[in-house]
Formats: structure tokens, sequence, C-alpha cells
């Protein structure tokens, strides 16, 4: 039955997250992965042909995400109170459903650089070609330098900073994701504010 199978595609593609998550992309296998199903390689196959295949669908989640963040967006009128929405719902998706596959992405960035170059001009825009495009719908057309430096930096408190917890060596107290929302979408709105800096 196709909602069998769907829900199937489902299960593998969280159970892959997990592992990519736990042991890094190039220290998955697919093996691993159908062992931890408990299913057999072949029906592994069936319904990705590759890990890479796997990377890409889950990526794609992410792209099909962003994309609808982006067209609500570019359906509203300009105000301050829009671009406190569009973080907010940026950090819902990033700290929310999306989050691992973002810890994901930004663990394995080159194999994710390597593939992208490989798909480059494959089906929509290039990856993290999506900040520029927020950063265009957050910031007014006569904005100067400061206001443009406000605003990118708010956006990246949002986009980095669900790391912000650890150190560059990894390690460091865990903190949950409602923390970091927290805490990043307080910074990105005194940014927007212009509260800091000043």
């Amino acid at each position: 039955m196709p909602s069998s199978e769907g829900s199937m595609r489902d299960r593998i593609l969280r159970v892959a997250l997990e592992l990519f998550t736990e042991q890094g992309y190039d220290g998955t296998s697919l093996r691993e992965i159908a062992e931890r199903l408990n299913v057999t390689k072949a029906a592994l196959y069936y319904h990705f042909k590759s890990k890479e295949a796997l990377l890409l669908s889950l990526m794609e989640e992410l792209k099909e995400s962003i994309d609808a963040l982006v067209d609500w967006a570019r359906e509203q009128e300009f105000s301050a109170e829009f671009q406190a929405e569009i973080l907010e719902r940026l950090a819902d998706l990033f700290y929310g459903d999306a989050s691992r596959i973002v810890r994901l992405l930004q663990e394995n960035q080159p194999v994710i650089r390597s593939i992208a170059a490989e798909k480059q001009g494959i089906g929509g825009p290039k990856p993290g070609e999506w900040v520029f495009q927020i950063l265009d719908l957050l910031t007014p057309a006569d904005a100067d330098l400061y206001q443009r430096t406000r605003i990118r930096t708010a956006l990246m408190a949002i986009v980095f900073g669900s790391f912000a917890s650890r150190r560059l060596d990894g390690t460091g107290p865990e903190v949950s994701p409602e923390e970091h929302k927290k805490v990043s979408l307080a910074v990105a709105r005194e940014l927007l504010d212009g509260q800091l800096g000043q």
C-alpha cells in the first residue's frame, strides 16, 4: 500500500539521520542503517539506491521547508512586525523538526560541498542561497550599512545559535533546543531593535 511505503521511507530517513548525526555521514554504512531498521539491504535499496540518495532526500526536506518560508515572506508587507515574525518562523524551523538536519549539514560540510558541486544546477537554488533570499526580504531598500550589518547578524544569531553552547572542540554543556531558541531569538530581536552595538 502507498501509505505503508511512505511510512517505511520516512522510517529509513529518520534512522539514517540518527546514524549520520551520531557517527557522521562518512562513518555510516547502508548496512548499519538496514540493521538499525531490522530490514534487509534489499529492502533499503528498494527506497534508496545509495547513501547519497538518503542525504539528498534529507537536504530536500530542509529546502522545501525553507522554500515555504520564503514563499510566505514574499506575500507579506514589510514592517518591523514582519521582520520579527520571519525570524520567529525561522527559529521554529531551525530549532524544531529540521534542527537535526541542520546539524548534520553543519558537521559534514566537506561531504555536502562535494555533493552540491556534483549536483549544481539541478533543481533550484544553490545550497545556502536561501540565506540571501531571506536577507533581501528582511532588509528595507533604504537600509544603510549599519542597518544591513545588524539585520545580517540577527539572521546569523538564529542560523548558528544552535551551536553556541559548545566550544569549537565540541565540548561544553548541552543546552536544550528550547533554551537555544529563546536566547537566539532574544539576541536577534535586540539586534533588529538596534539595542546592541550603539
